[in-house]
């Protein structure tokens, strides 16, 4: 920390000369930057601010005895304070020099018995390079800190608790969104400090301390290719009560030096995180090039002995189960063309895929299993999960769901369509990269699906979910499907665009209900004279007979391939 007007006073040279404040006492913690010694009146070329001038008064000796100018000249350059030697050039300083000293917030202060300027120039730069080296020592510590635990692949949570730990405060990692992303509380109470913190983020005070992770586009532009991807920040200003000194290098890290030391130690944490990031997600492409490779081996039958696939498996790192109880399940992610904010873009759409593999390896792995996954196409992820027990199949599936919701739950991203669709689970990797095809049309089926009555969506199915439904999914861009279903429903369709009578929404709760009446007027909400007269003019209109069973089966065909389009 920089020596204040208030220490230099202190050190013995100056007390020799008895210094006594004028003015300008406000001033006094300034911190002091240098020592220039001068009687020149006009010091424009020659301070940059923070020094403490000394003089022997002749500036107050010419044709401004006052010396406002020269005072004026001082504060509009910055110095910390200016110091007199009376006895010399001047007696006395002009009795209003305290008051324009406070008016400029400038401390000048007079000695009133002769002081070795170089004895107070010697002492002061002795502090000043003190300081200097403490900081480069501190830069140092920090830089050694920081890259230590990049070598030793220290997680977002490892290097933010560095940092607090360094700061002796809390430091928060947060998304682009506010949302906390990894925390240290530090001396302060976790509830305290993440309390309603997405809106105290929003509206971060000026005594906080906000460094950006990841790197800016070139000139603030958003479109110039920016990778910011979170903020680090010391919510509250250095607080001089909290000292915190690193045990490996004793530098006292928390000492109040003010802005500096605490941006020093968030930017150089921000960089480790970003960097942690780059290497995370160059080590996650690696390794799902190598799970590619593996699948393409499995589906084209390059792999077609279950030992093998299994030793393949294990040499990229997994502990794949094996033994009676363990089950593979095959499954595909099916991502809908409007998950992506602009699914024009195919990078941003790609970019997608990856993340959303990436969360669902990651979330089953936490569930107790292992996934072997890839990128088929566009929107397209395919996946071989691994588990123990047949108890944990379906745990594991459900993590599959969560993880895809999660990551698409992001406000960079607008979740619209997505489904998981499975085949069951097998025995062996080779049989289950086998049924990939059923899980890739079931998932299929499941992204054409109508969401339920109350405007939700399954998201998980099972070959038991779609069967016909399957069957009209594969089909319906046939033109001879097509024509089946306007040839069945087109009439009643036109009626009810013309009349918005709506008869289409009772004749599907008639069909739901297996053509029970009783249950159509509870669905629907209708009477039973009104339902039975409604039903009457569907058939009417549509010339057949509702109460033939081969009638309801054509006509439900048709609703189903309807709803698919």
């Amino acid at each position: 920390m920089l020596p204040t007007v208030r220490s230099v006073l202190d050190l013995p040279s100056v007390r020799r000369g008895e210094p006594t404040v004028v003015g300008g006492a406000a001033g006094l913690d300034a911190p002091v930057r240098w020592v220039h010694v001068s009687d020149v009146s006009d010091l424009h070329q020659l301070l940059s601010g923070g020094e403490m001038v000394l003089t022997t008064g002749l500036p107050f000796a010419g044709p401004d005895p006052v010396g406002r100018d020269y005072l004026r000249m001082l504060a509009e350059l910055r110095v910390a304070a200016l110091v007199v030697e009376l006895g010399r050039s001047v007696q006395q300083l002009p009795a209003a020099t305290g008051e324009c000293a406070d008016v400029l917030g400038l401390p000048v202060v007079t000695l009133s018995r002769p002081t070795a300027f170089v004895a107070v120039t010697e002492q002061t730069h002795r502090l000043i390079v003190a300081d200097q080296f403490e900081e480069l020592q501190f830069a140092h510590a920090t830089h050694q800190v920081f890259t230590s635990l990049n070598l030793a692949r220290a997680t977002p949570t490892d290097i933010v608790g560095r940092a607090a730990e360094m700061l002796g405060d809390a430091v928060v990692l947060e998304d682009l969104t506010h949302r906390v992303l990894a925390f240290a509380a530090g001396p302060r109470p976790t509830a305290e400090l993440l309390q309603d913190w997405t809106e105290r983020s929003r509206r971060a005070p000026a005594d906080w301390t906000v460094v950006g992770v990841g790197d800016a586009a070139p000139g603030g532009d958003p479109t110039a290719g920016s990778t910011r991807w979170g903020r680090l920040i010391r919510p509250g200003p250095p607080d001089p009560d909290r000292r915190s000194t690193h045990a490996s290098t004793g530098v006292d890290a928390s000492r109040p030096s003010g802005a500096s030391r605490t941006s020093m130690v968030l930017e150089r944490a921000a960089q480790s995180l970003h960097l942690h990031r780059m290497l995370e997600r160059d080590r996650d492409a690696l390794l799902l090039q190598a799970f590619g490779g593996l699948l393409d081996d499995l589906l084209t039958g390059r792999i077609t002995d279950e030992p093998e696939a299994q030793a393949r498996a294990a040499a990229l790192g997994l502990q794949v189960p094996a033994g009676l109880g363990a089950r593979h399940v095959p499954v595909v992610v099916r991502l809908g063309s409007g998950v992506a904010d602009d699914p024009s873009d195919a990078v941003a759409a790609g970019e997608i895929d990856r993340r959303v593999l990436s969360a669902v390896r990651q979330e089953i792995t936490t569930a107790g299993g292992t996934a072997i996954g890839s990128i088929r196409r566009p929107g397209t992820i395919a996946l071989l999960v691994g588990s123990s027990r047949a108890a944990l199949v379906d745990r594991l599936l459900q993590a599959t769901c969560a993880a895809v919701e999660r990551r698409l739950s992001t406000r960079s991203v607008e979740t619209r369509n997505w489904a998981v669709g499975t085949s069951g689970p097998v025995p062996g990797l080779v049989a289950a990269a086998r049924a990939l095809a059923e899980a890739d049309h079931v998932a299929e089926v499941g992204l054409a699906a109508a969401p339920v009555a109350d405007g939700t969506r399954q998201r998980l199915f099972r070959p038991s979910d779609v069967r016909l439904r399957g069957l009209l999914t594969l089909l319906r861009h046939d033109h001879r499907v097509q024509q089946f279903a306007e040839s069945e429903l087109g009439r009643l369709l036109d009626h009810d665009a013309r009349t918005g009578e709506r008869l289409t929404d009772v004749l599907r709760a008639f069909l739901a209900s297996g053509g029970g009446k009783t249950d159509t007027a509870r669905r629907t909400g209708l009477s039973r004279p009104t339902l039975y007269s409604r039903l009457a003019s569907i058939e009417r209109i549509l010339g057949v007979s509702l109460e033939s069973v081969e009638s309801r089966t054509s006509l439900h065909a048709a609703l189903m391939l309807i709803d698919l389009h």
